[in-house]
């Protein structure tokens, strides 16, 4: 049998793929080594003998343009967590910092219990409102032809944070930001979790890693 297009893997990348091809009217083949398709789009049995299975989508489900579960009439509803982050401090457990998305006064309230004042928290809002910008400005580039660099500084229209993002180590802004340890690590955590980087790494990879968290969706949600 012959196909007009074989896709090798069959994980979320593969299958949504896939499916636009094949809804354009062409024969697919999806070619997958393990016994089953989905790659990150499926729920996991991560620990032998334990009945308890992991999402490992969820991880990635901001990644995921809505545009995508439009055009494929995906049944999938996304639904924002309230808390970002709960963090005790590692010299005083009994004191922690919960960040709310739902409620601003008692996430304002929270930053003082821990730091003593406004400042940090001043520090805090004005770097995520920067990248909420930075978001909803590039993320809808992802389905478009990669575009050059100096087309997206000209889209960020912020070329100091464009600079500190993509020519820097994100430790240099980080510090920047906040003298609060805790708080620097709170940052640090989506930059550098599964990467095995440090934020002081001349590669870059926290960069990246922290740019797809907080860009996904165009709002980093």
């Amino acid at each position: 049998m012959r196909y007009d297009d074989v896709i090798i893997g069959g994980g979320h990348n593969g299958l949504t793929a896939a499916a636009y091809l094949a809804r354009a009217g062409r024969s697919v083949l999806v070619v997958e080594r393990s016994e089953r398709v989905g790659g990150a789009a499926v729920s996991a049995r991560a620990f032998t003998g334990m009945d308890a299975r992991l999402s490992r989508y969820s991880y990635l489900v901001s990644l995921l343009p809505h545009q995508i579960i439009t055009d494929l009439d995906l049944d999938l509803r996304l639904i924002r967590r309230r808390f970002s982050s709960y963090t005790p401090v590692p010299d005083d457990p009994d004191r922690a910092l919960l960040v709310d998305n739902a409620d601003r006064y008692a996430t304002r309230e929270a930053f003082r219990a821990l730091t003593g004042g406004d400042d940090a928290h001043a520090g805090w809002s004005d770097l995520y409102a920067r990248m909420a910008r930075l978001a909803g400005r590039v993320f809808p580039s992802v389905l478009e032809p990669l575009r050059s660099k100096a087309d997206v500084r000209a889209l960020v229209d912020d070329d100091e944070l464009f600079d500190a993002l993509t020519t820097r180590p994100l430790g240099e802004l980080i510090e920047r930001v906040t003298t609060d340890d805790t708080l620097r690590g709170i940052i640090a955590t989506d930059a550098l979790i599964g990467t095995f980087a440090s934020m002081s790494a001349r590669s870059l990879r926290q960069n990246v890693c922290f740019l797809s968290h907080l860009t996904g969706g165009g709002s980093g949600d």
